[in-house]
């Protein structure tokens, strides 16, 4: 399986195994793979913190900030961490990032809004 690693103080290896992924649960909620790959910013560093915690258990949201904060600028965009974080957390879940992407996840969730709406007038009109 490919490692995923997040350069920051020094290189961190992500992984997203069972305890983590109750973690994540329990600070989230019961949300979907597809609800977490559209995450809020400020969700990022839990992520991070929970992918990082089977190495270093110490490690605290606040130092997981810091880190980033430091490594944003120099190694990284913040686009590029949460692609990173997506891609590591829905591949040690099994799922073919290559098949499923943030962006494929957005465009559906707007289909299924759109559905629900109250047609325009002038769609209204067309309608027997």
């Amino acid at each position: 399986m490919k490692e995923y690693i997040l350069d920051l103080d020094k290189p961190r290896e992500l992984r997203f195994g069972f305890k983590s992924l109750r973690a994540i649960r329990e600070k989230f909620g019961n949300k979907s793979l597809s609800e977490l790959m559209n995450i809020e910013v400020d969700e990022i560093p839990v992520l991070v913190l929970h992918g990082l915690s089977w190495d270093e258990k110490a490690l605290t949201l606040d130092q997981v900030e810091n880190l980033l904060d430091a490594a944003i600028p120099k190694k990284y965009t913040i686009l590029g961490v949460t692609t990173l974080i997506l891609e590591a957390l829905a591949a040690q879940m099994g799922i073919d990032t290559k098949k499923v992407t943030a962006g494929d996840l957005e465009k559906k969730k707007k289909k299924q809004q759109v559905k629900g709406k109250i047609p325009s007038t002038k769609q209204r009109k067309k309608q027997p």
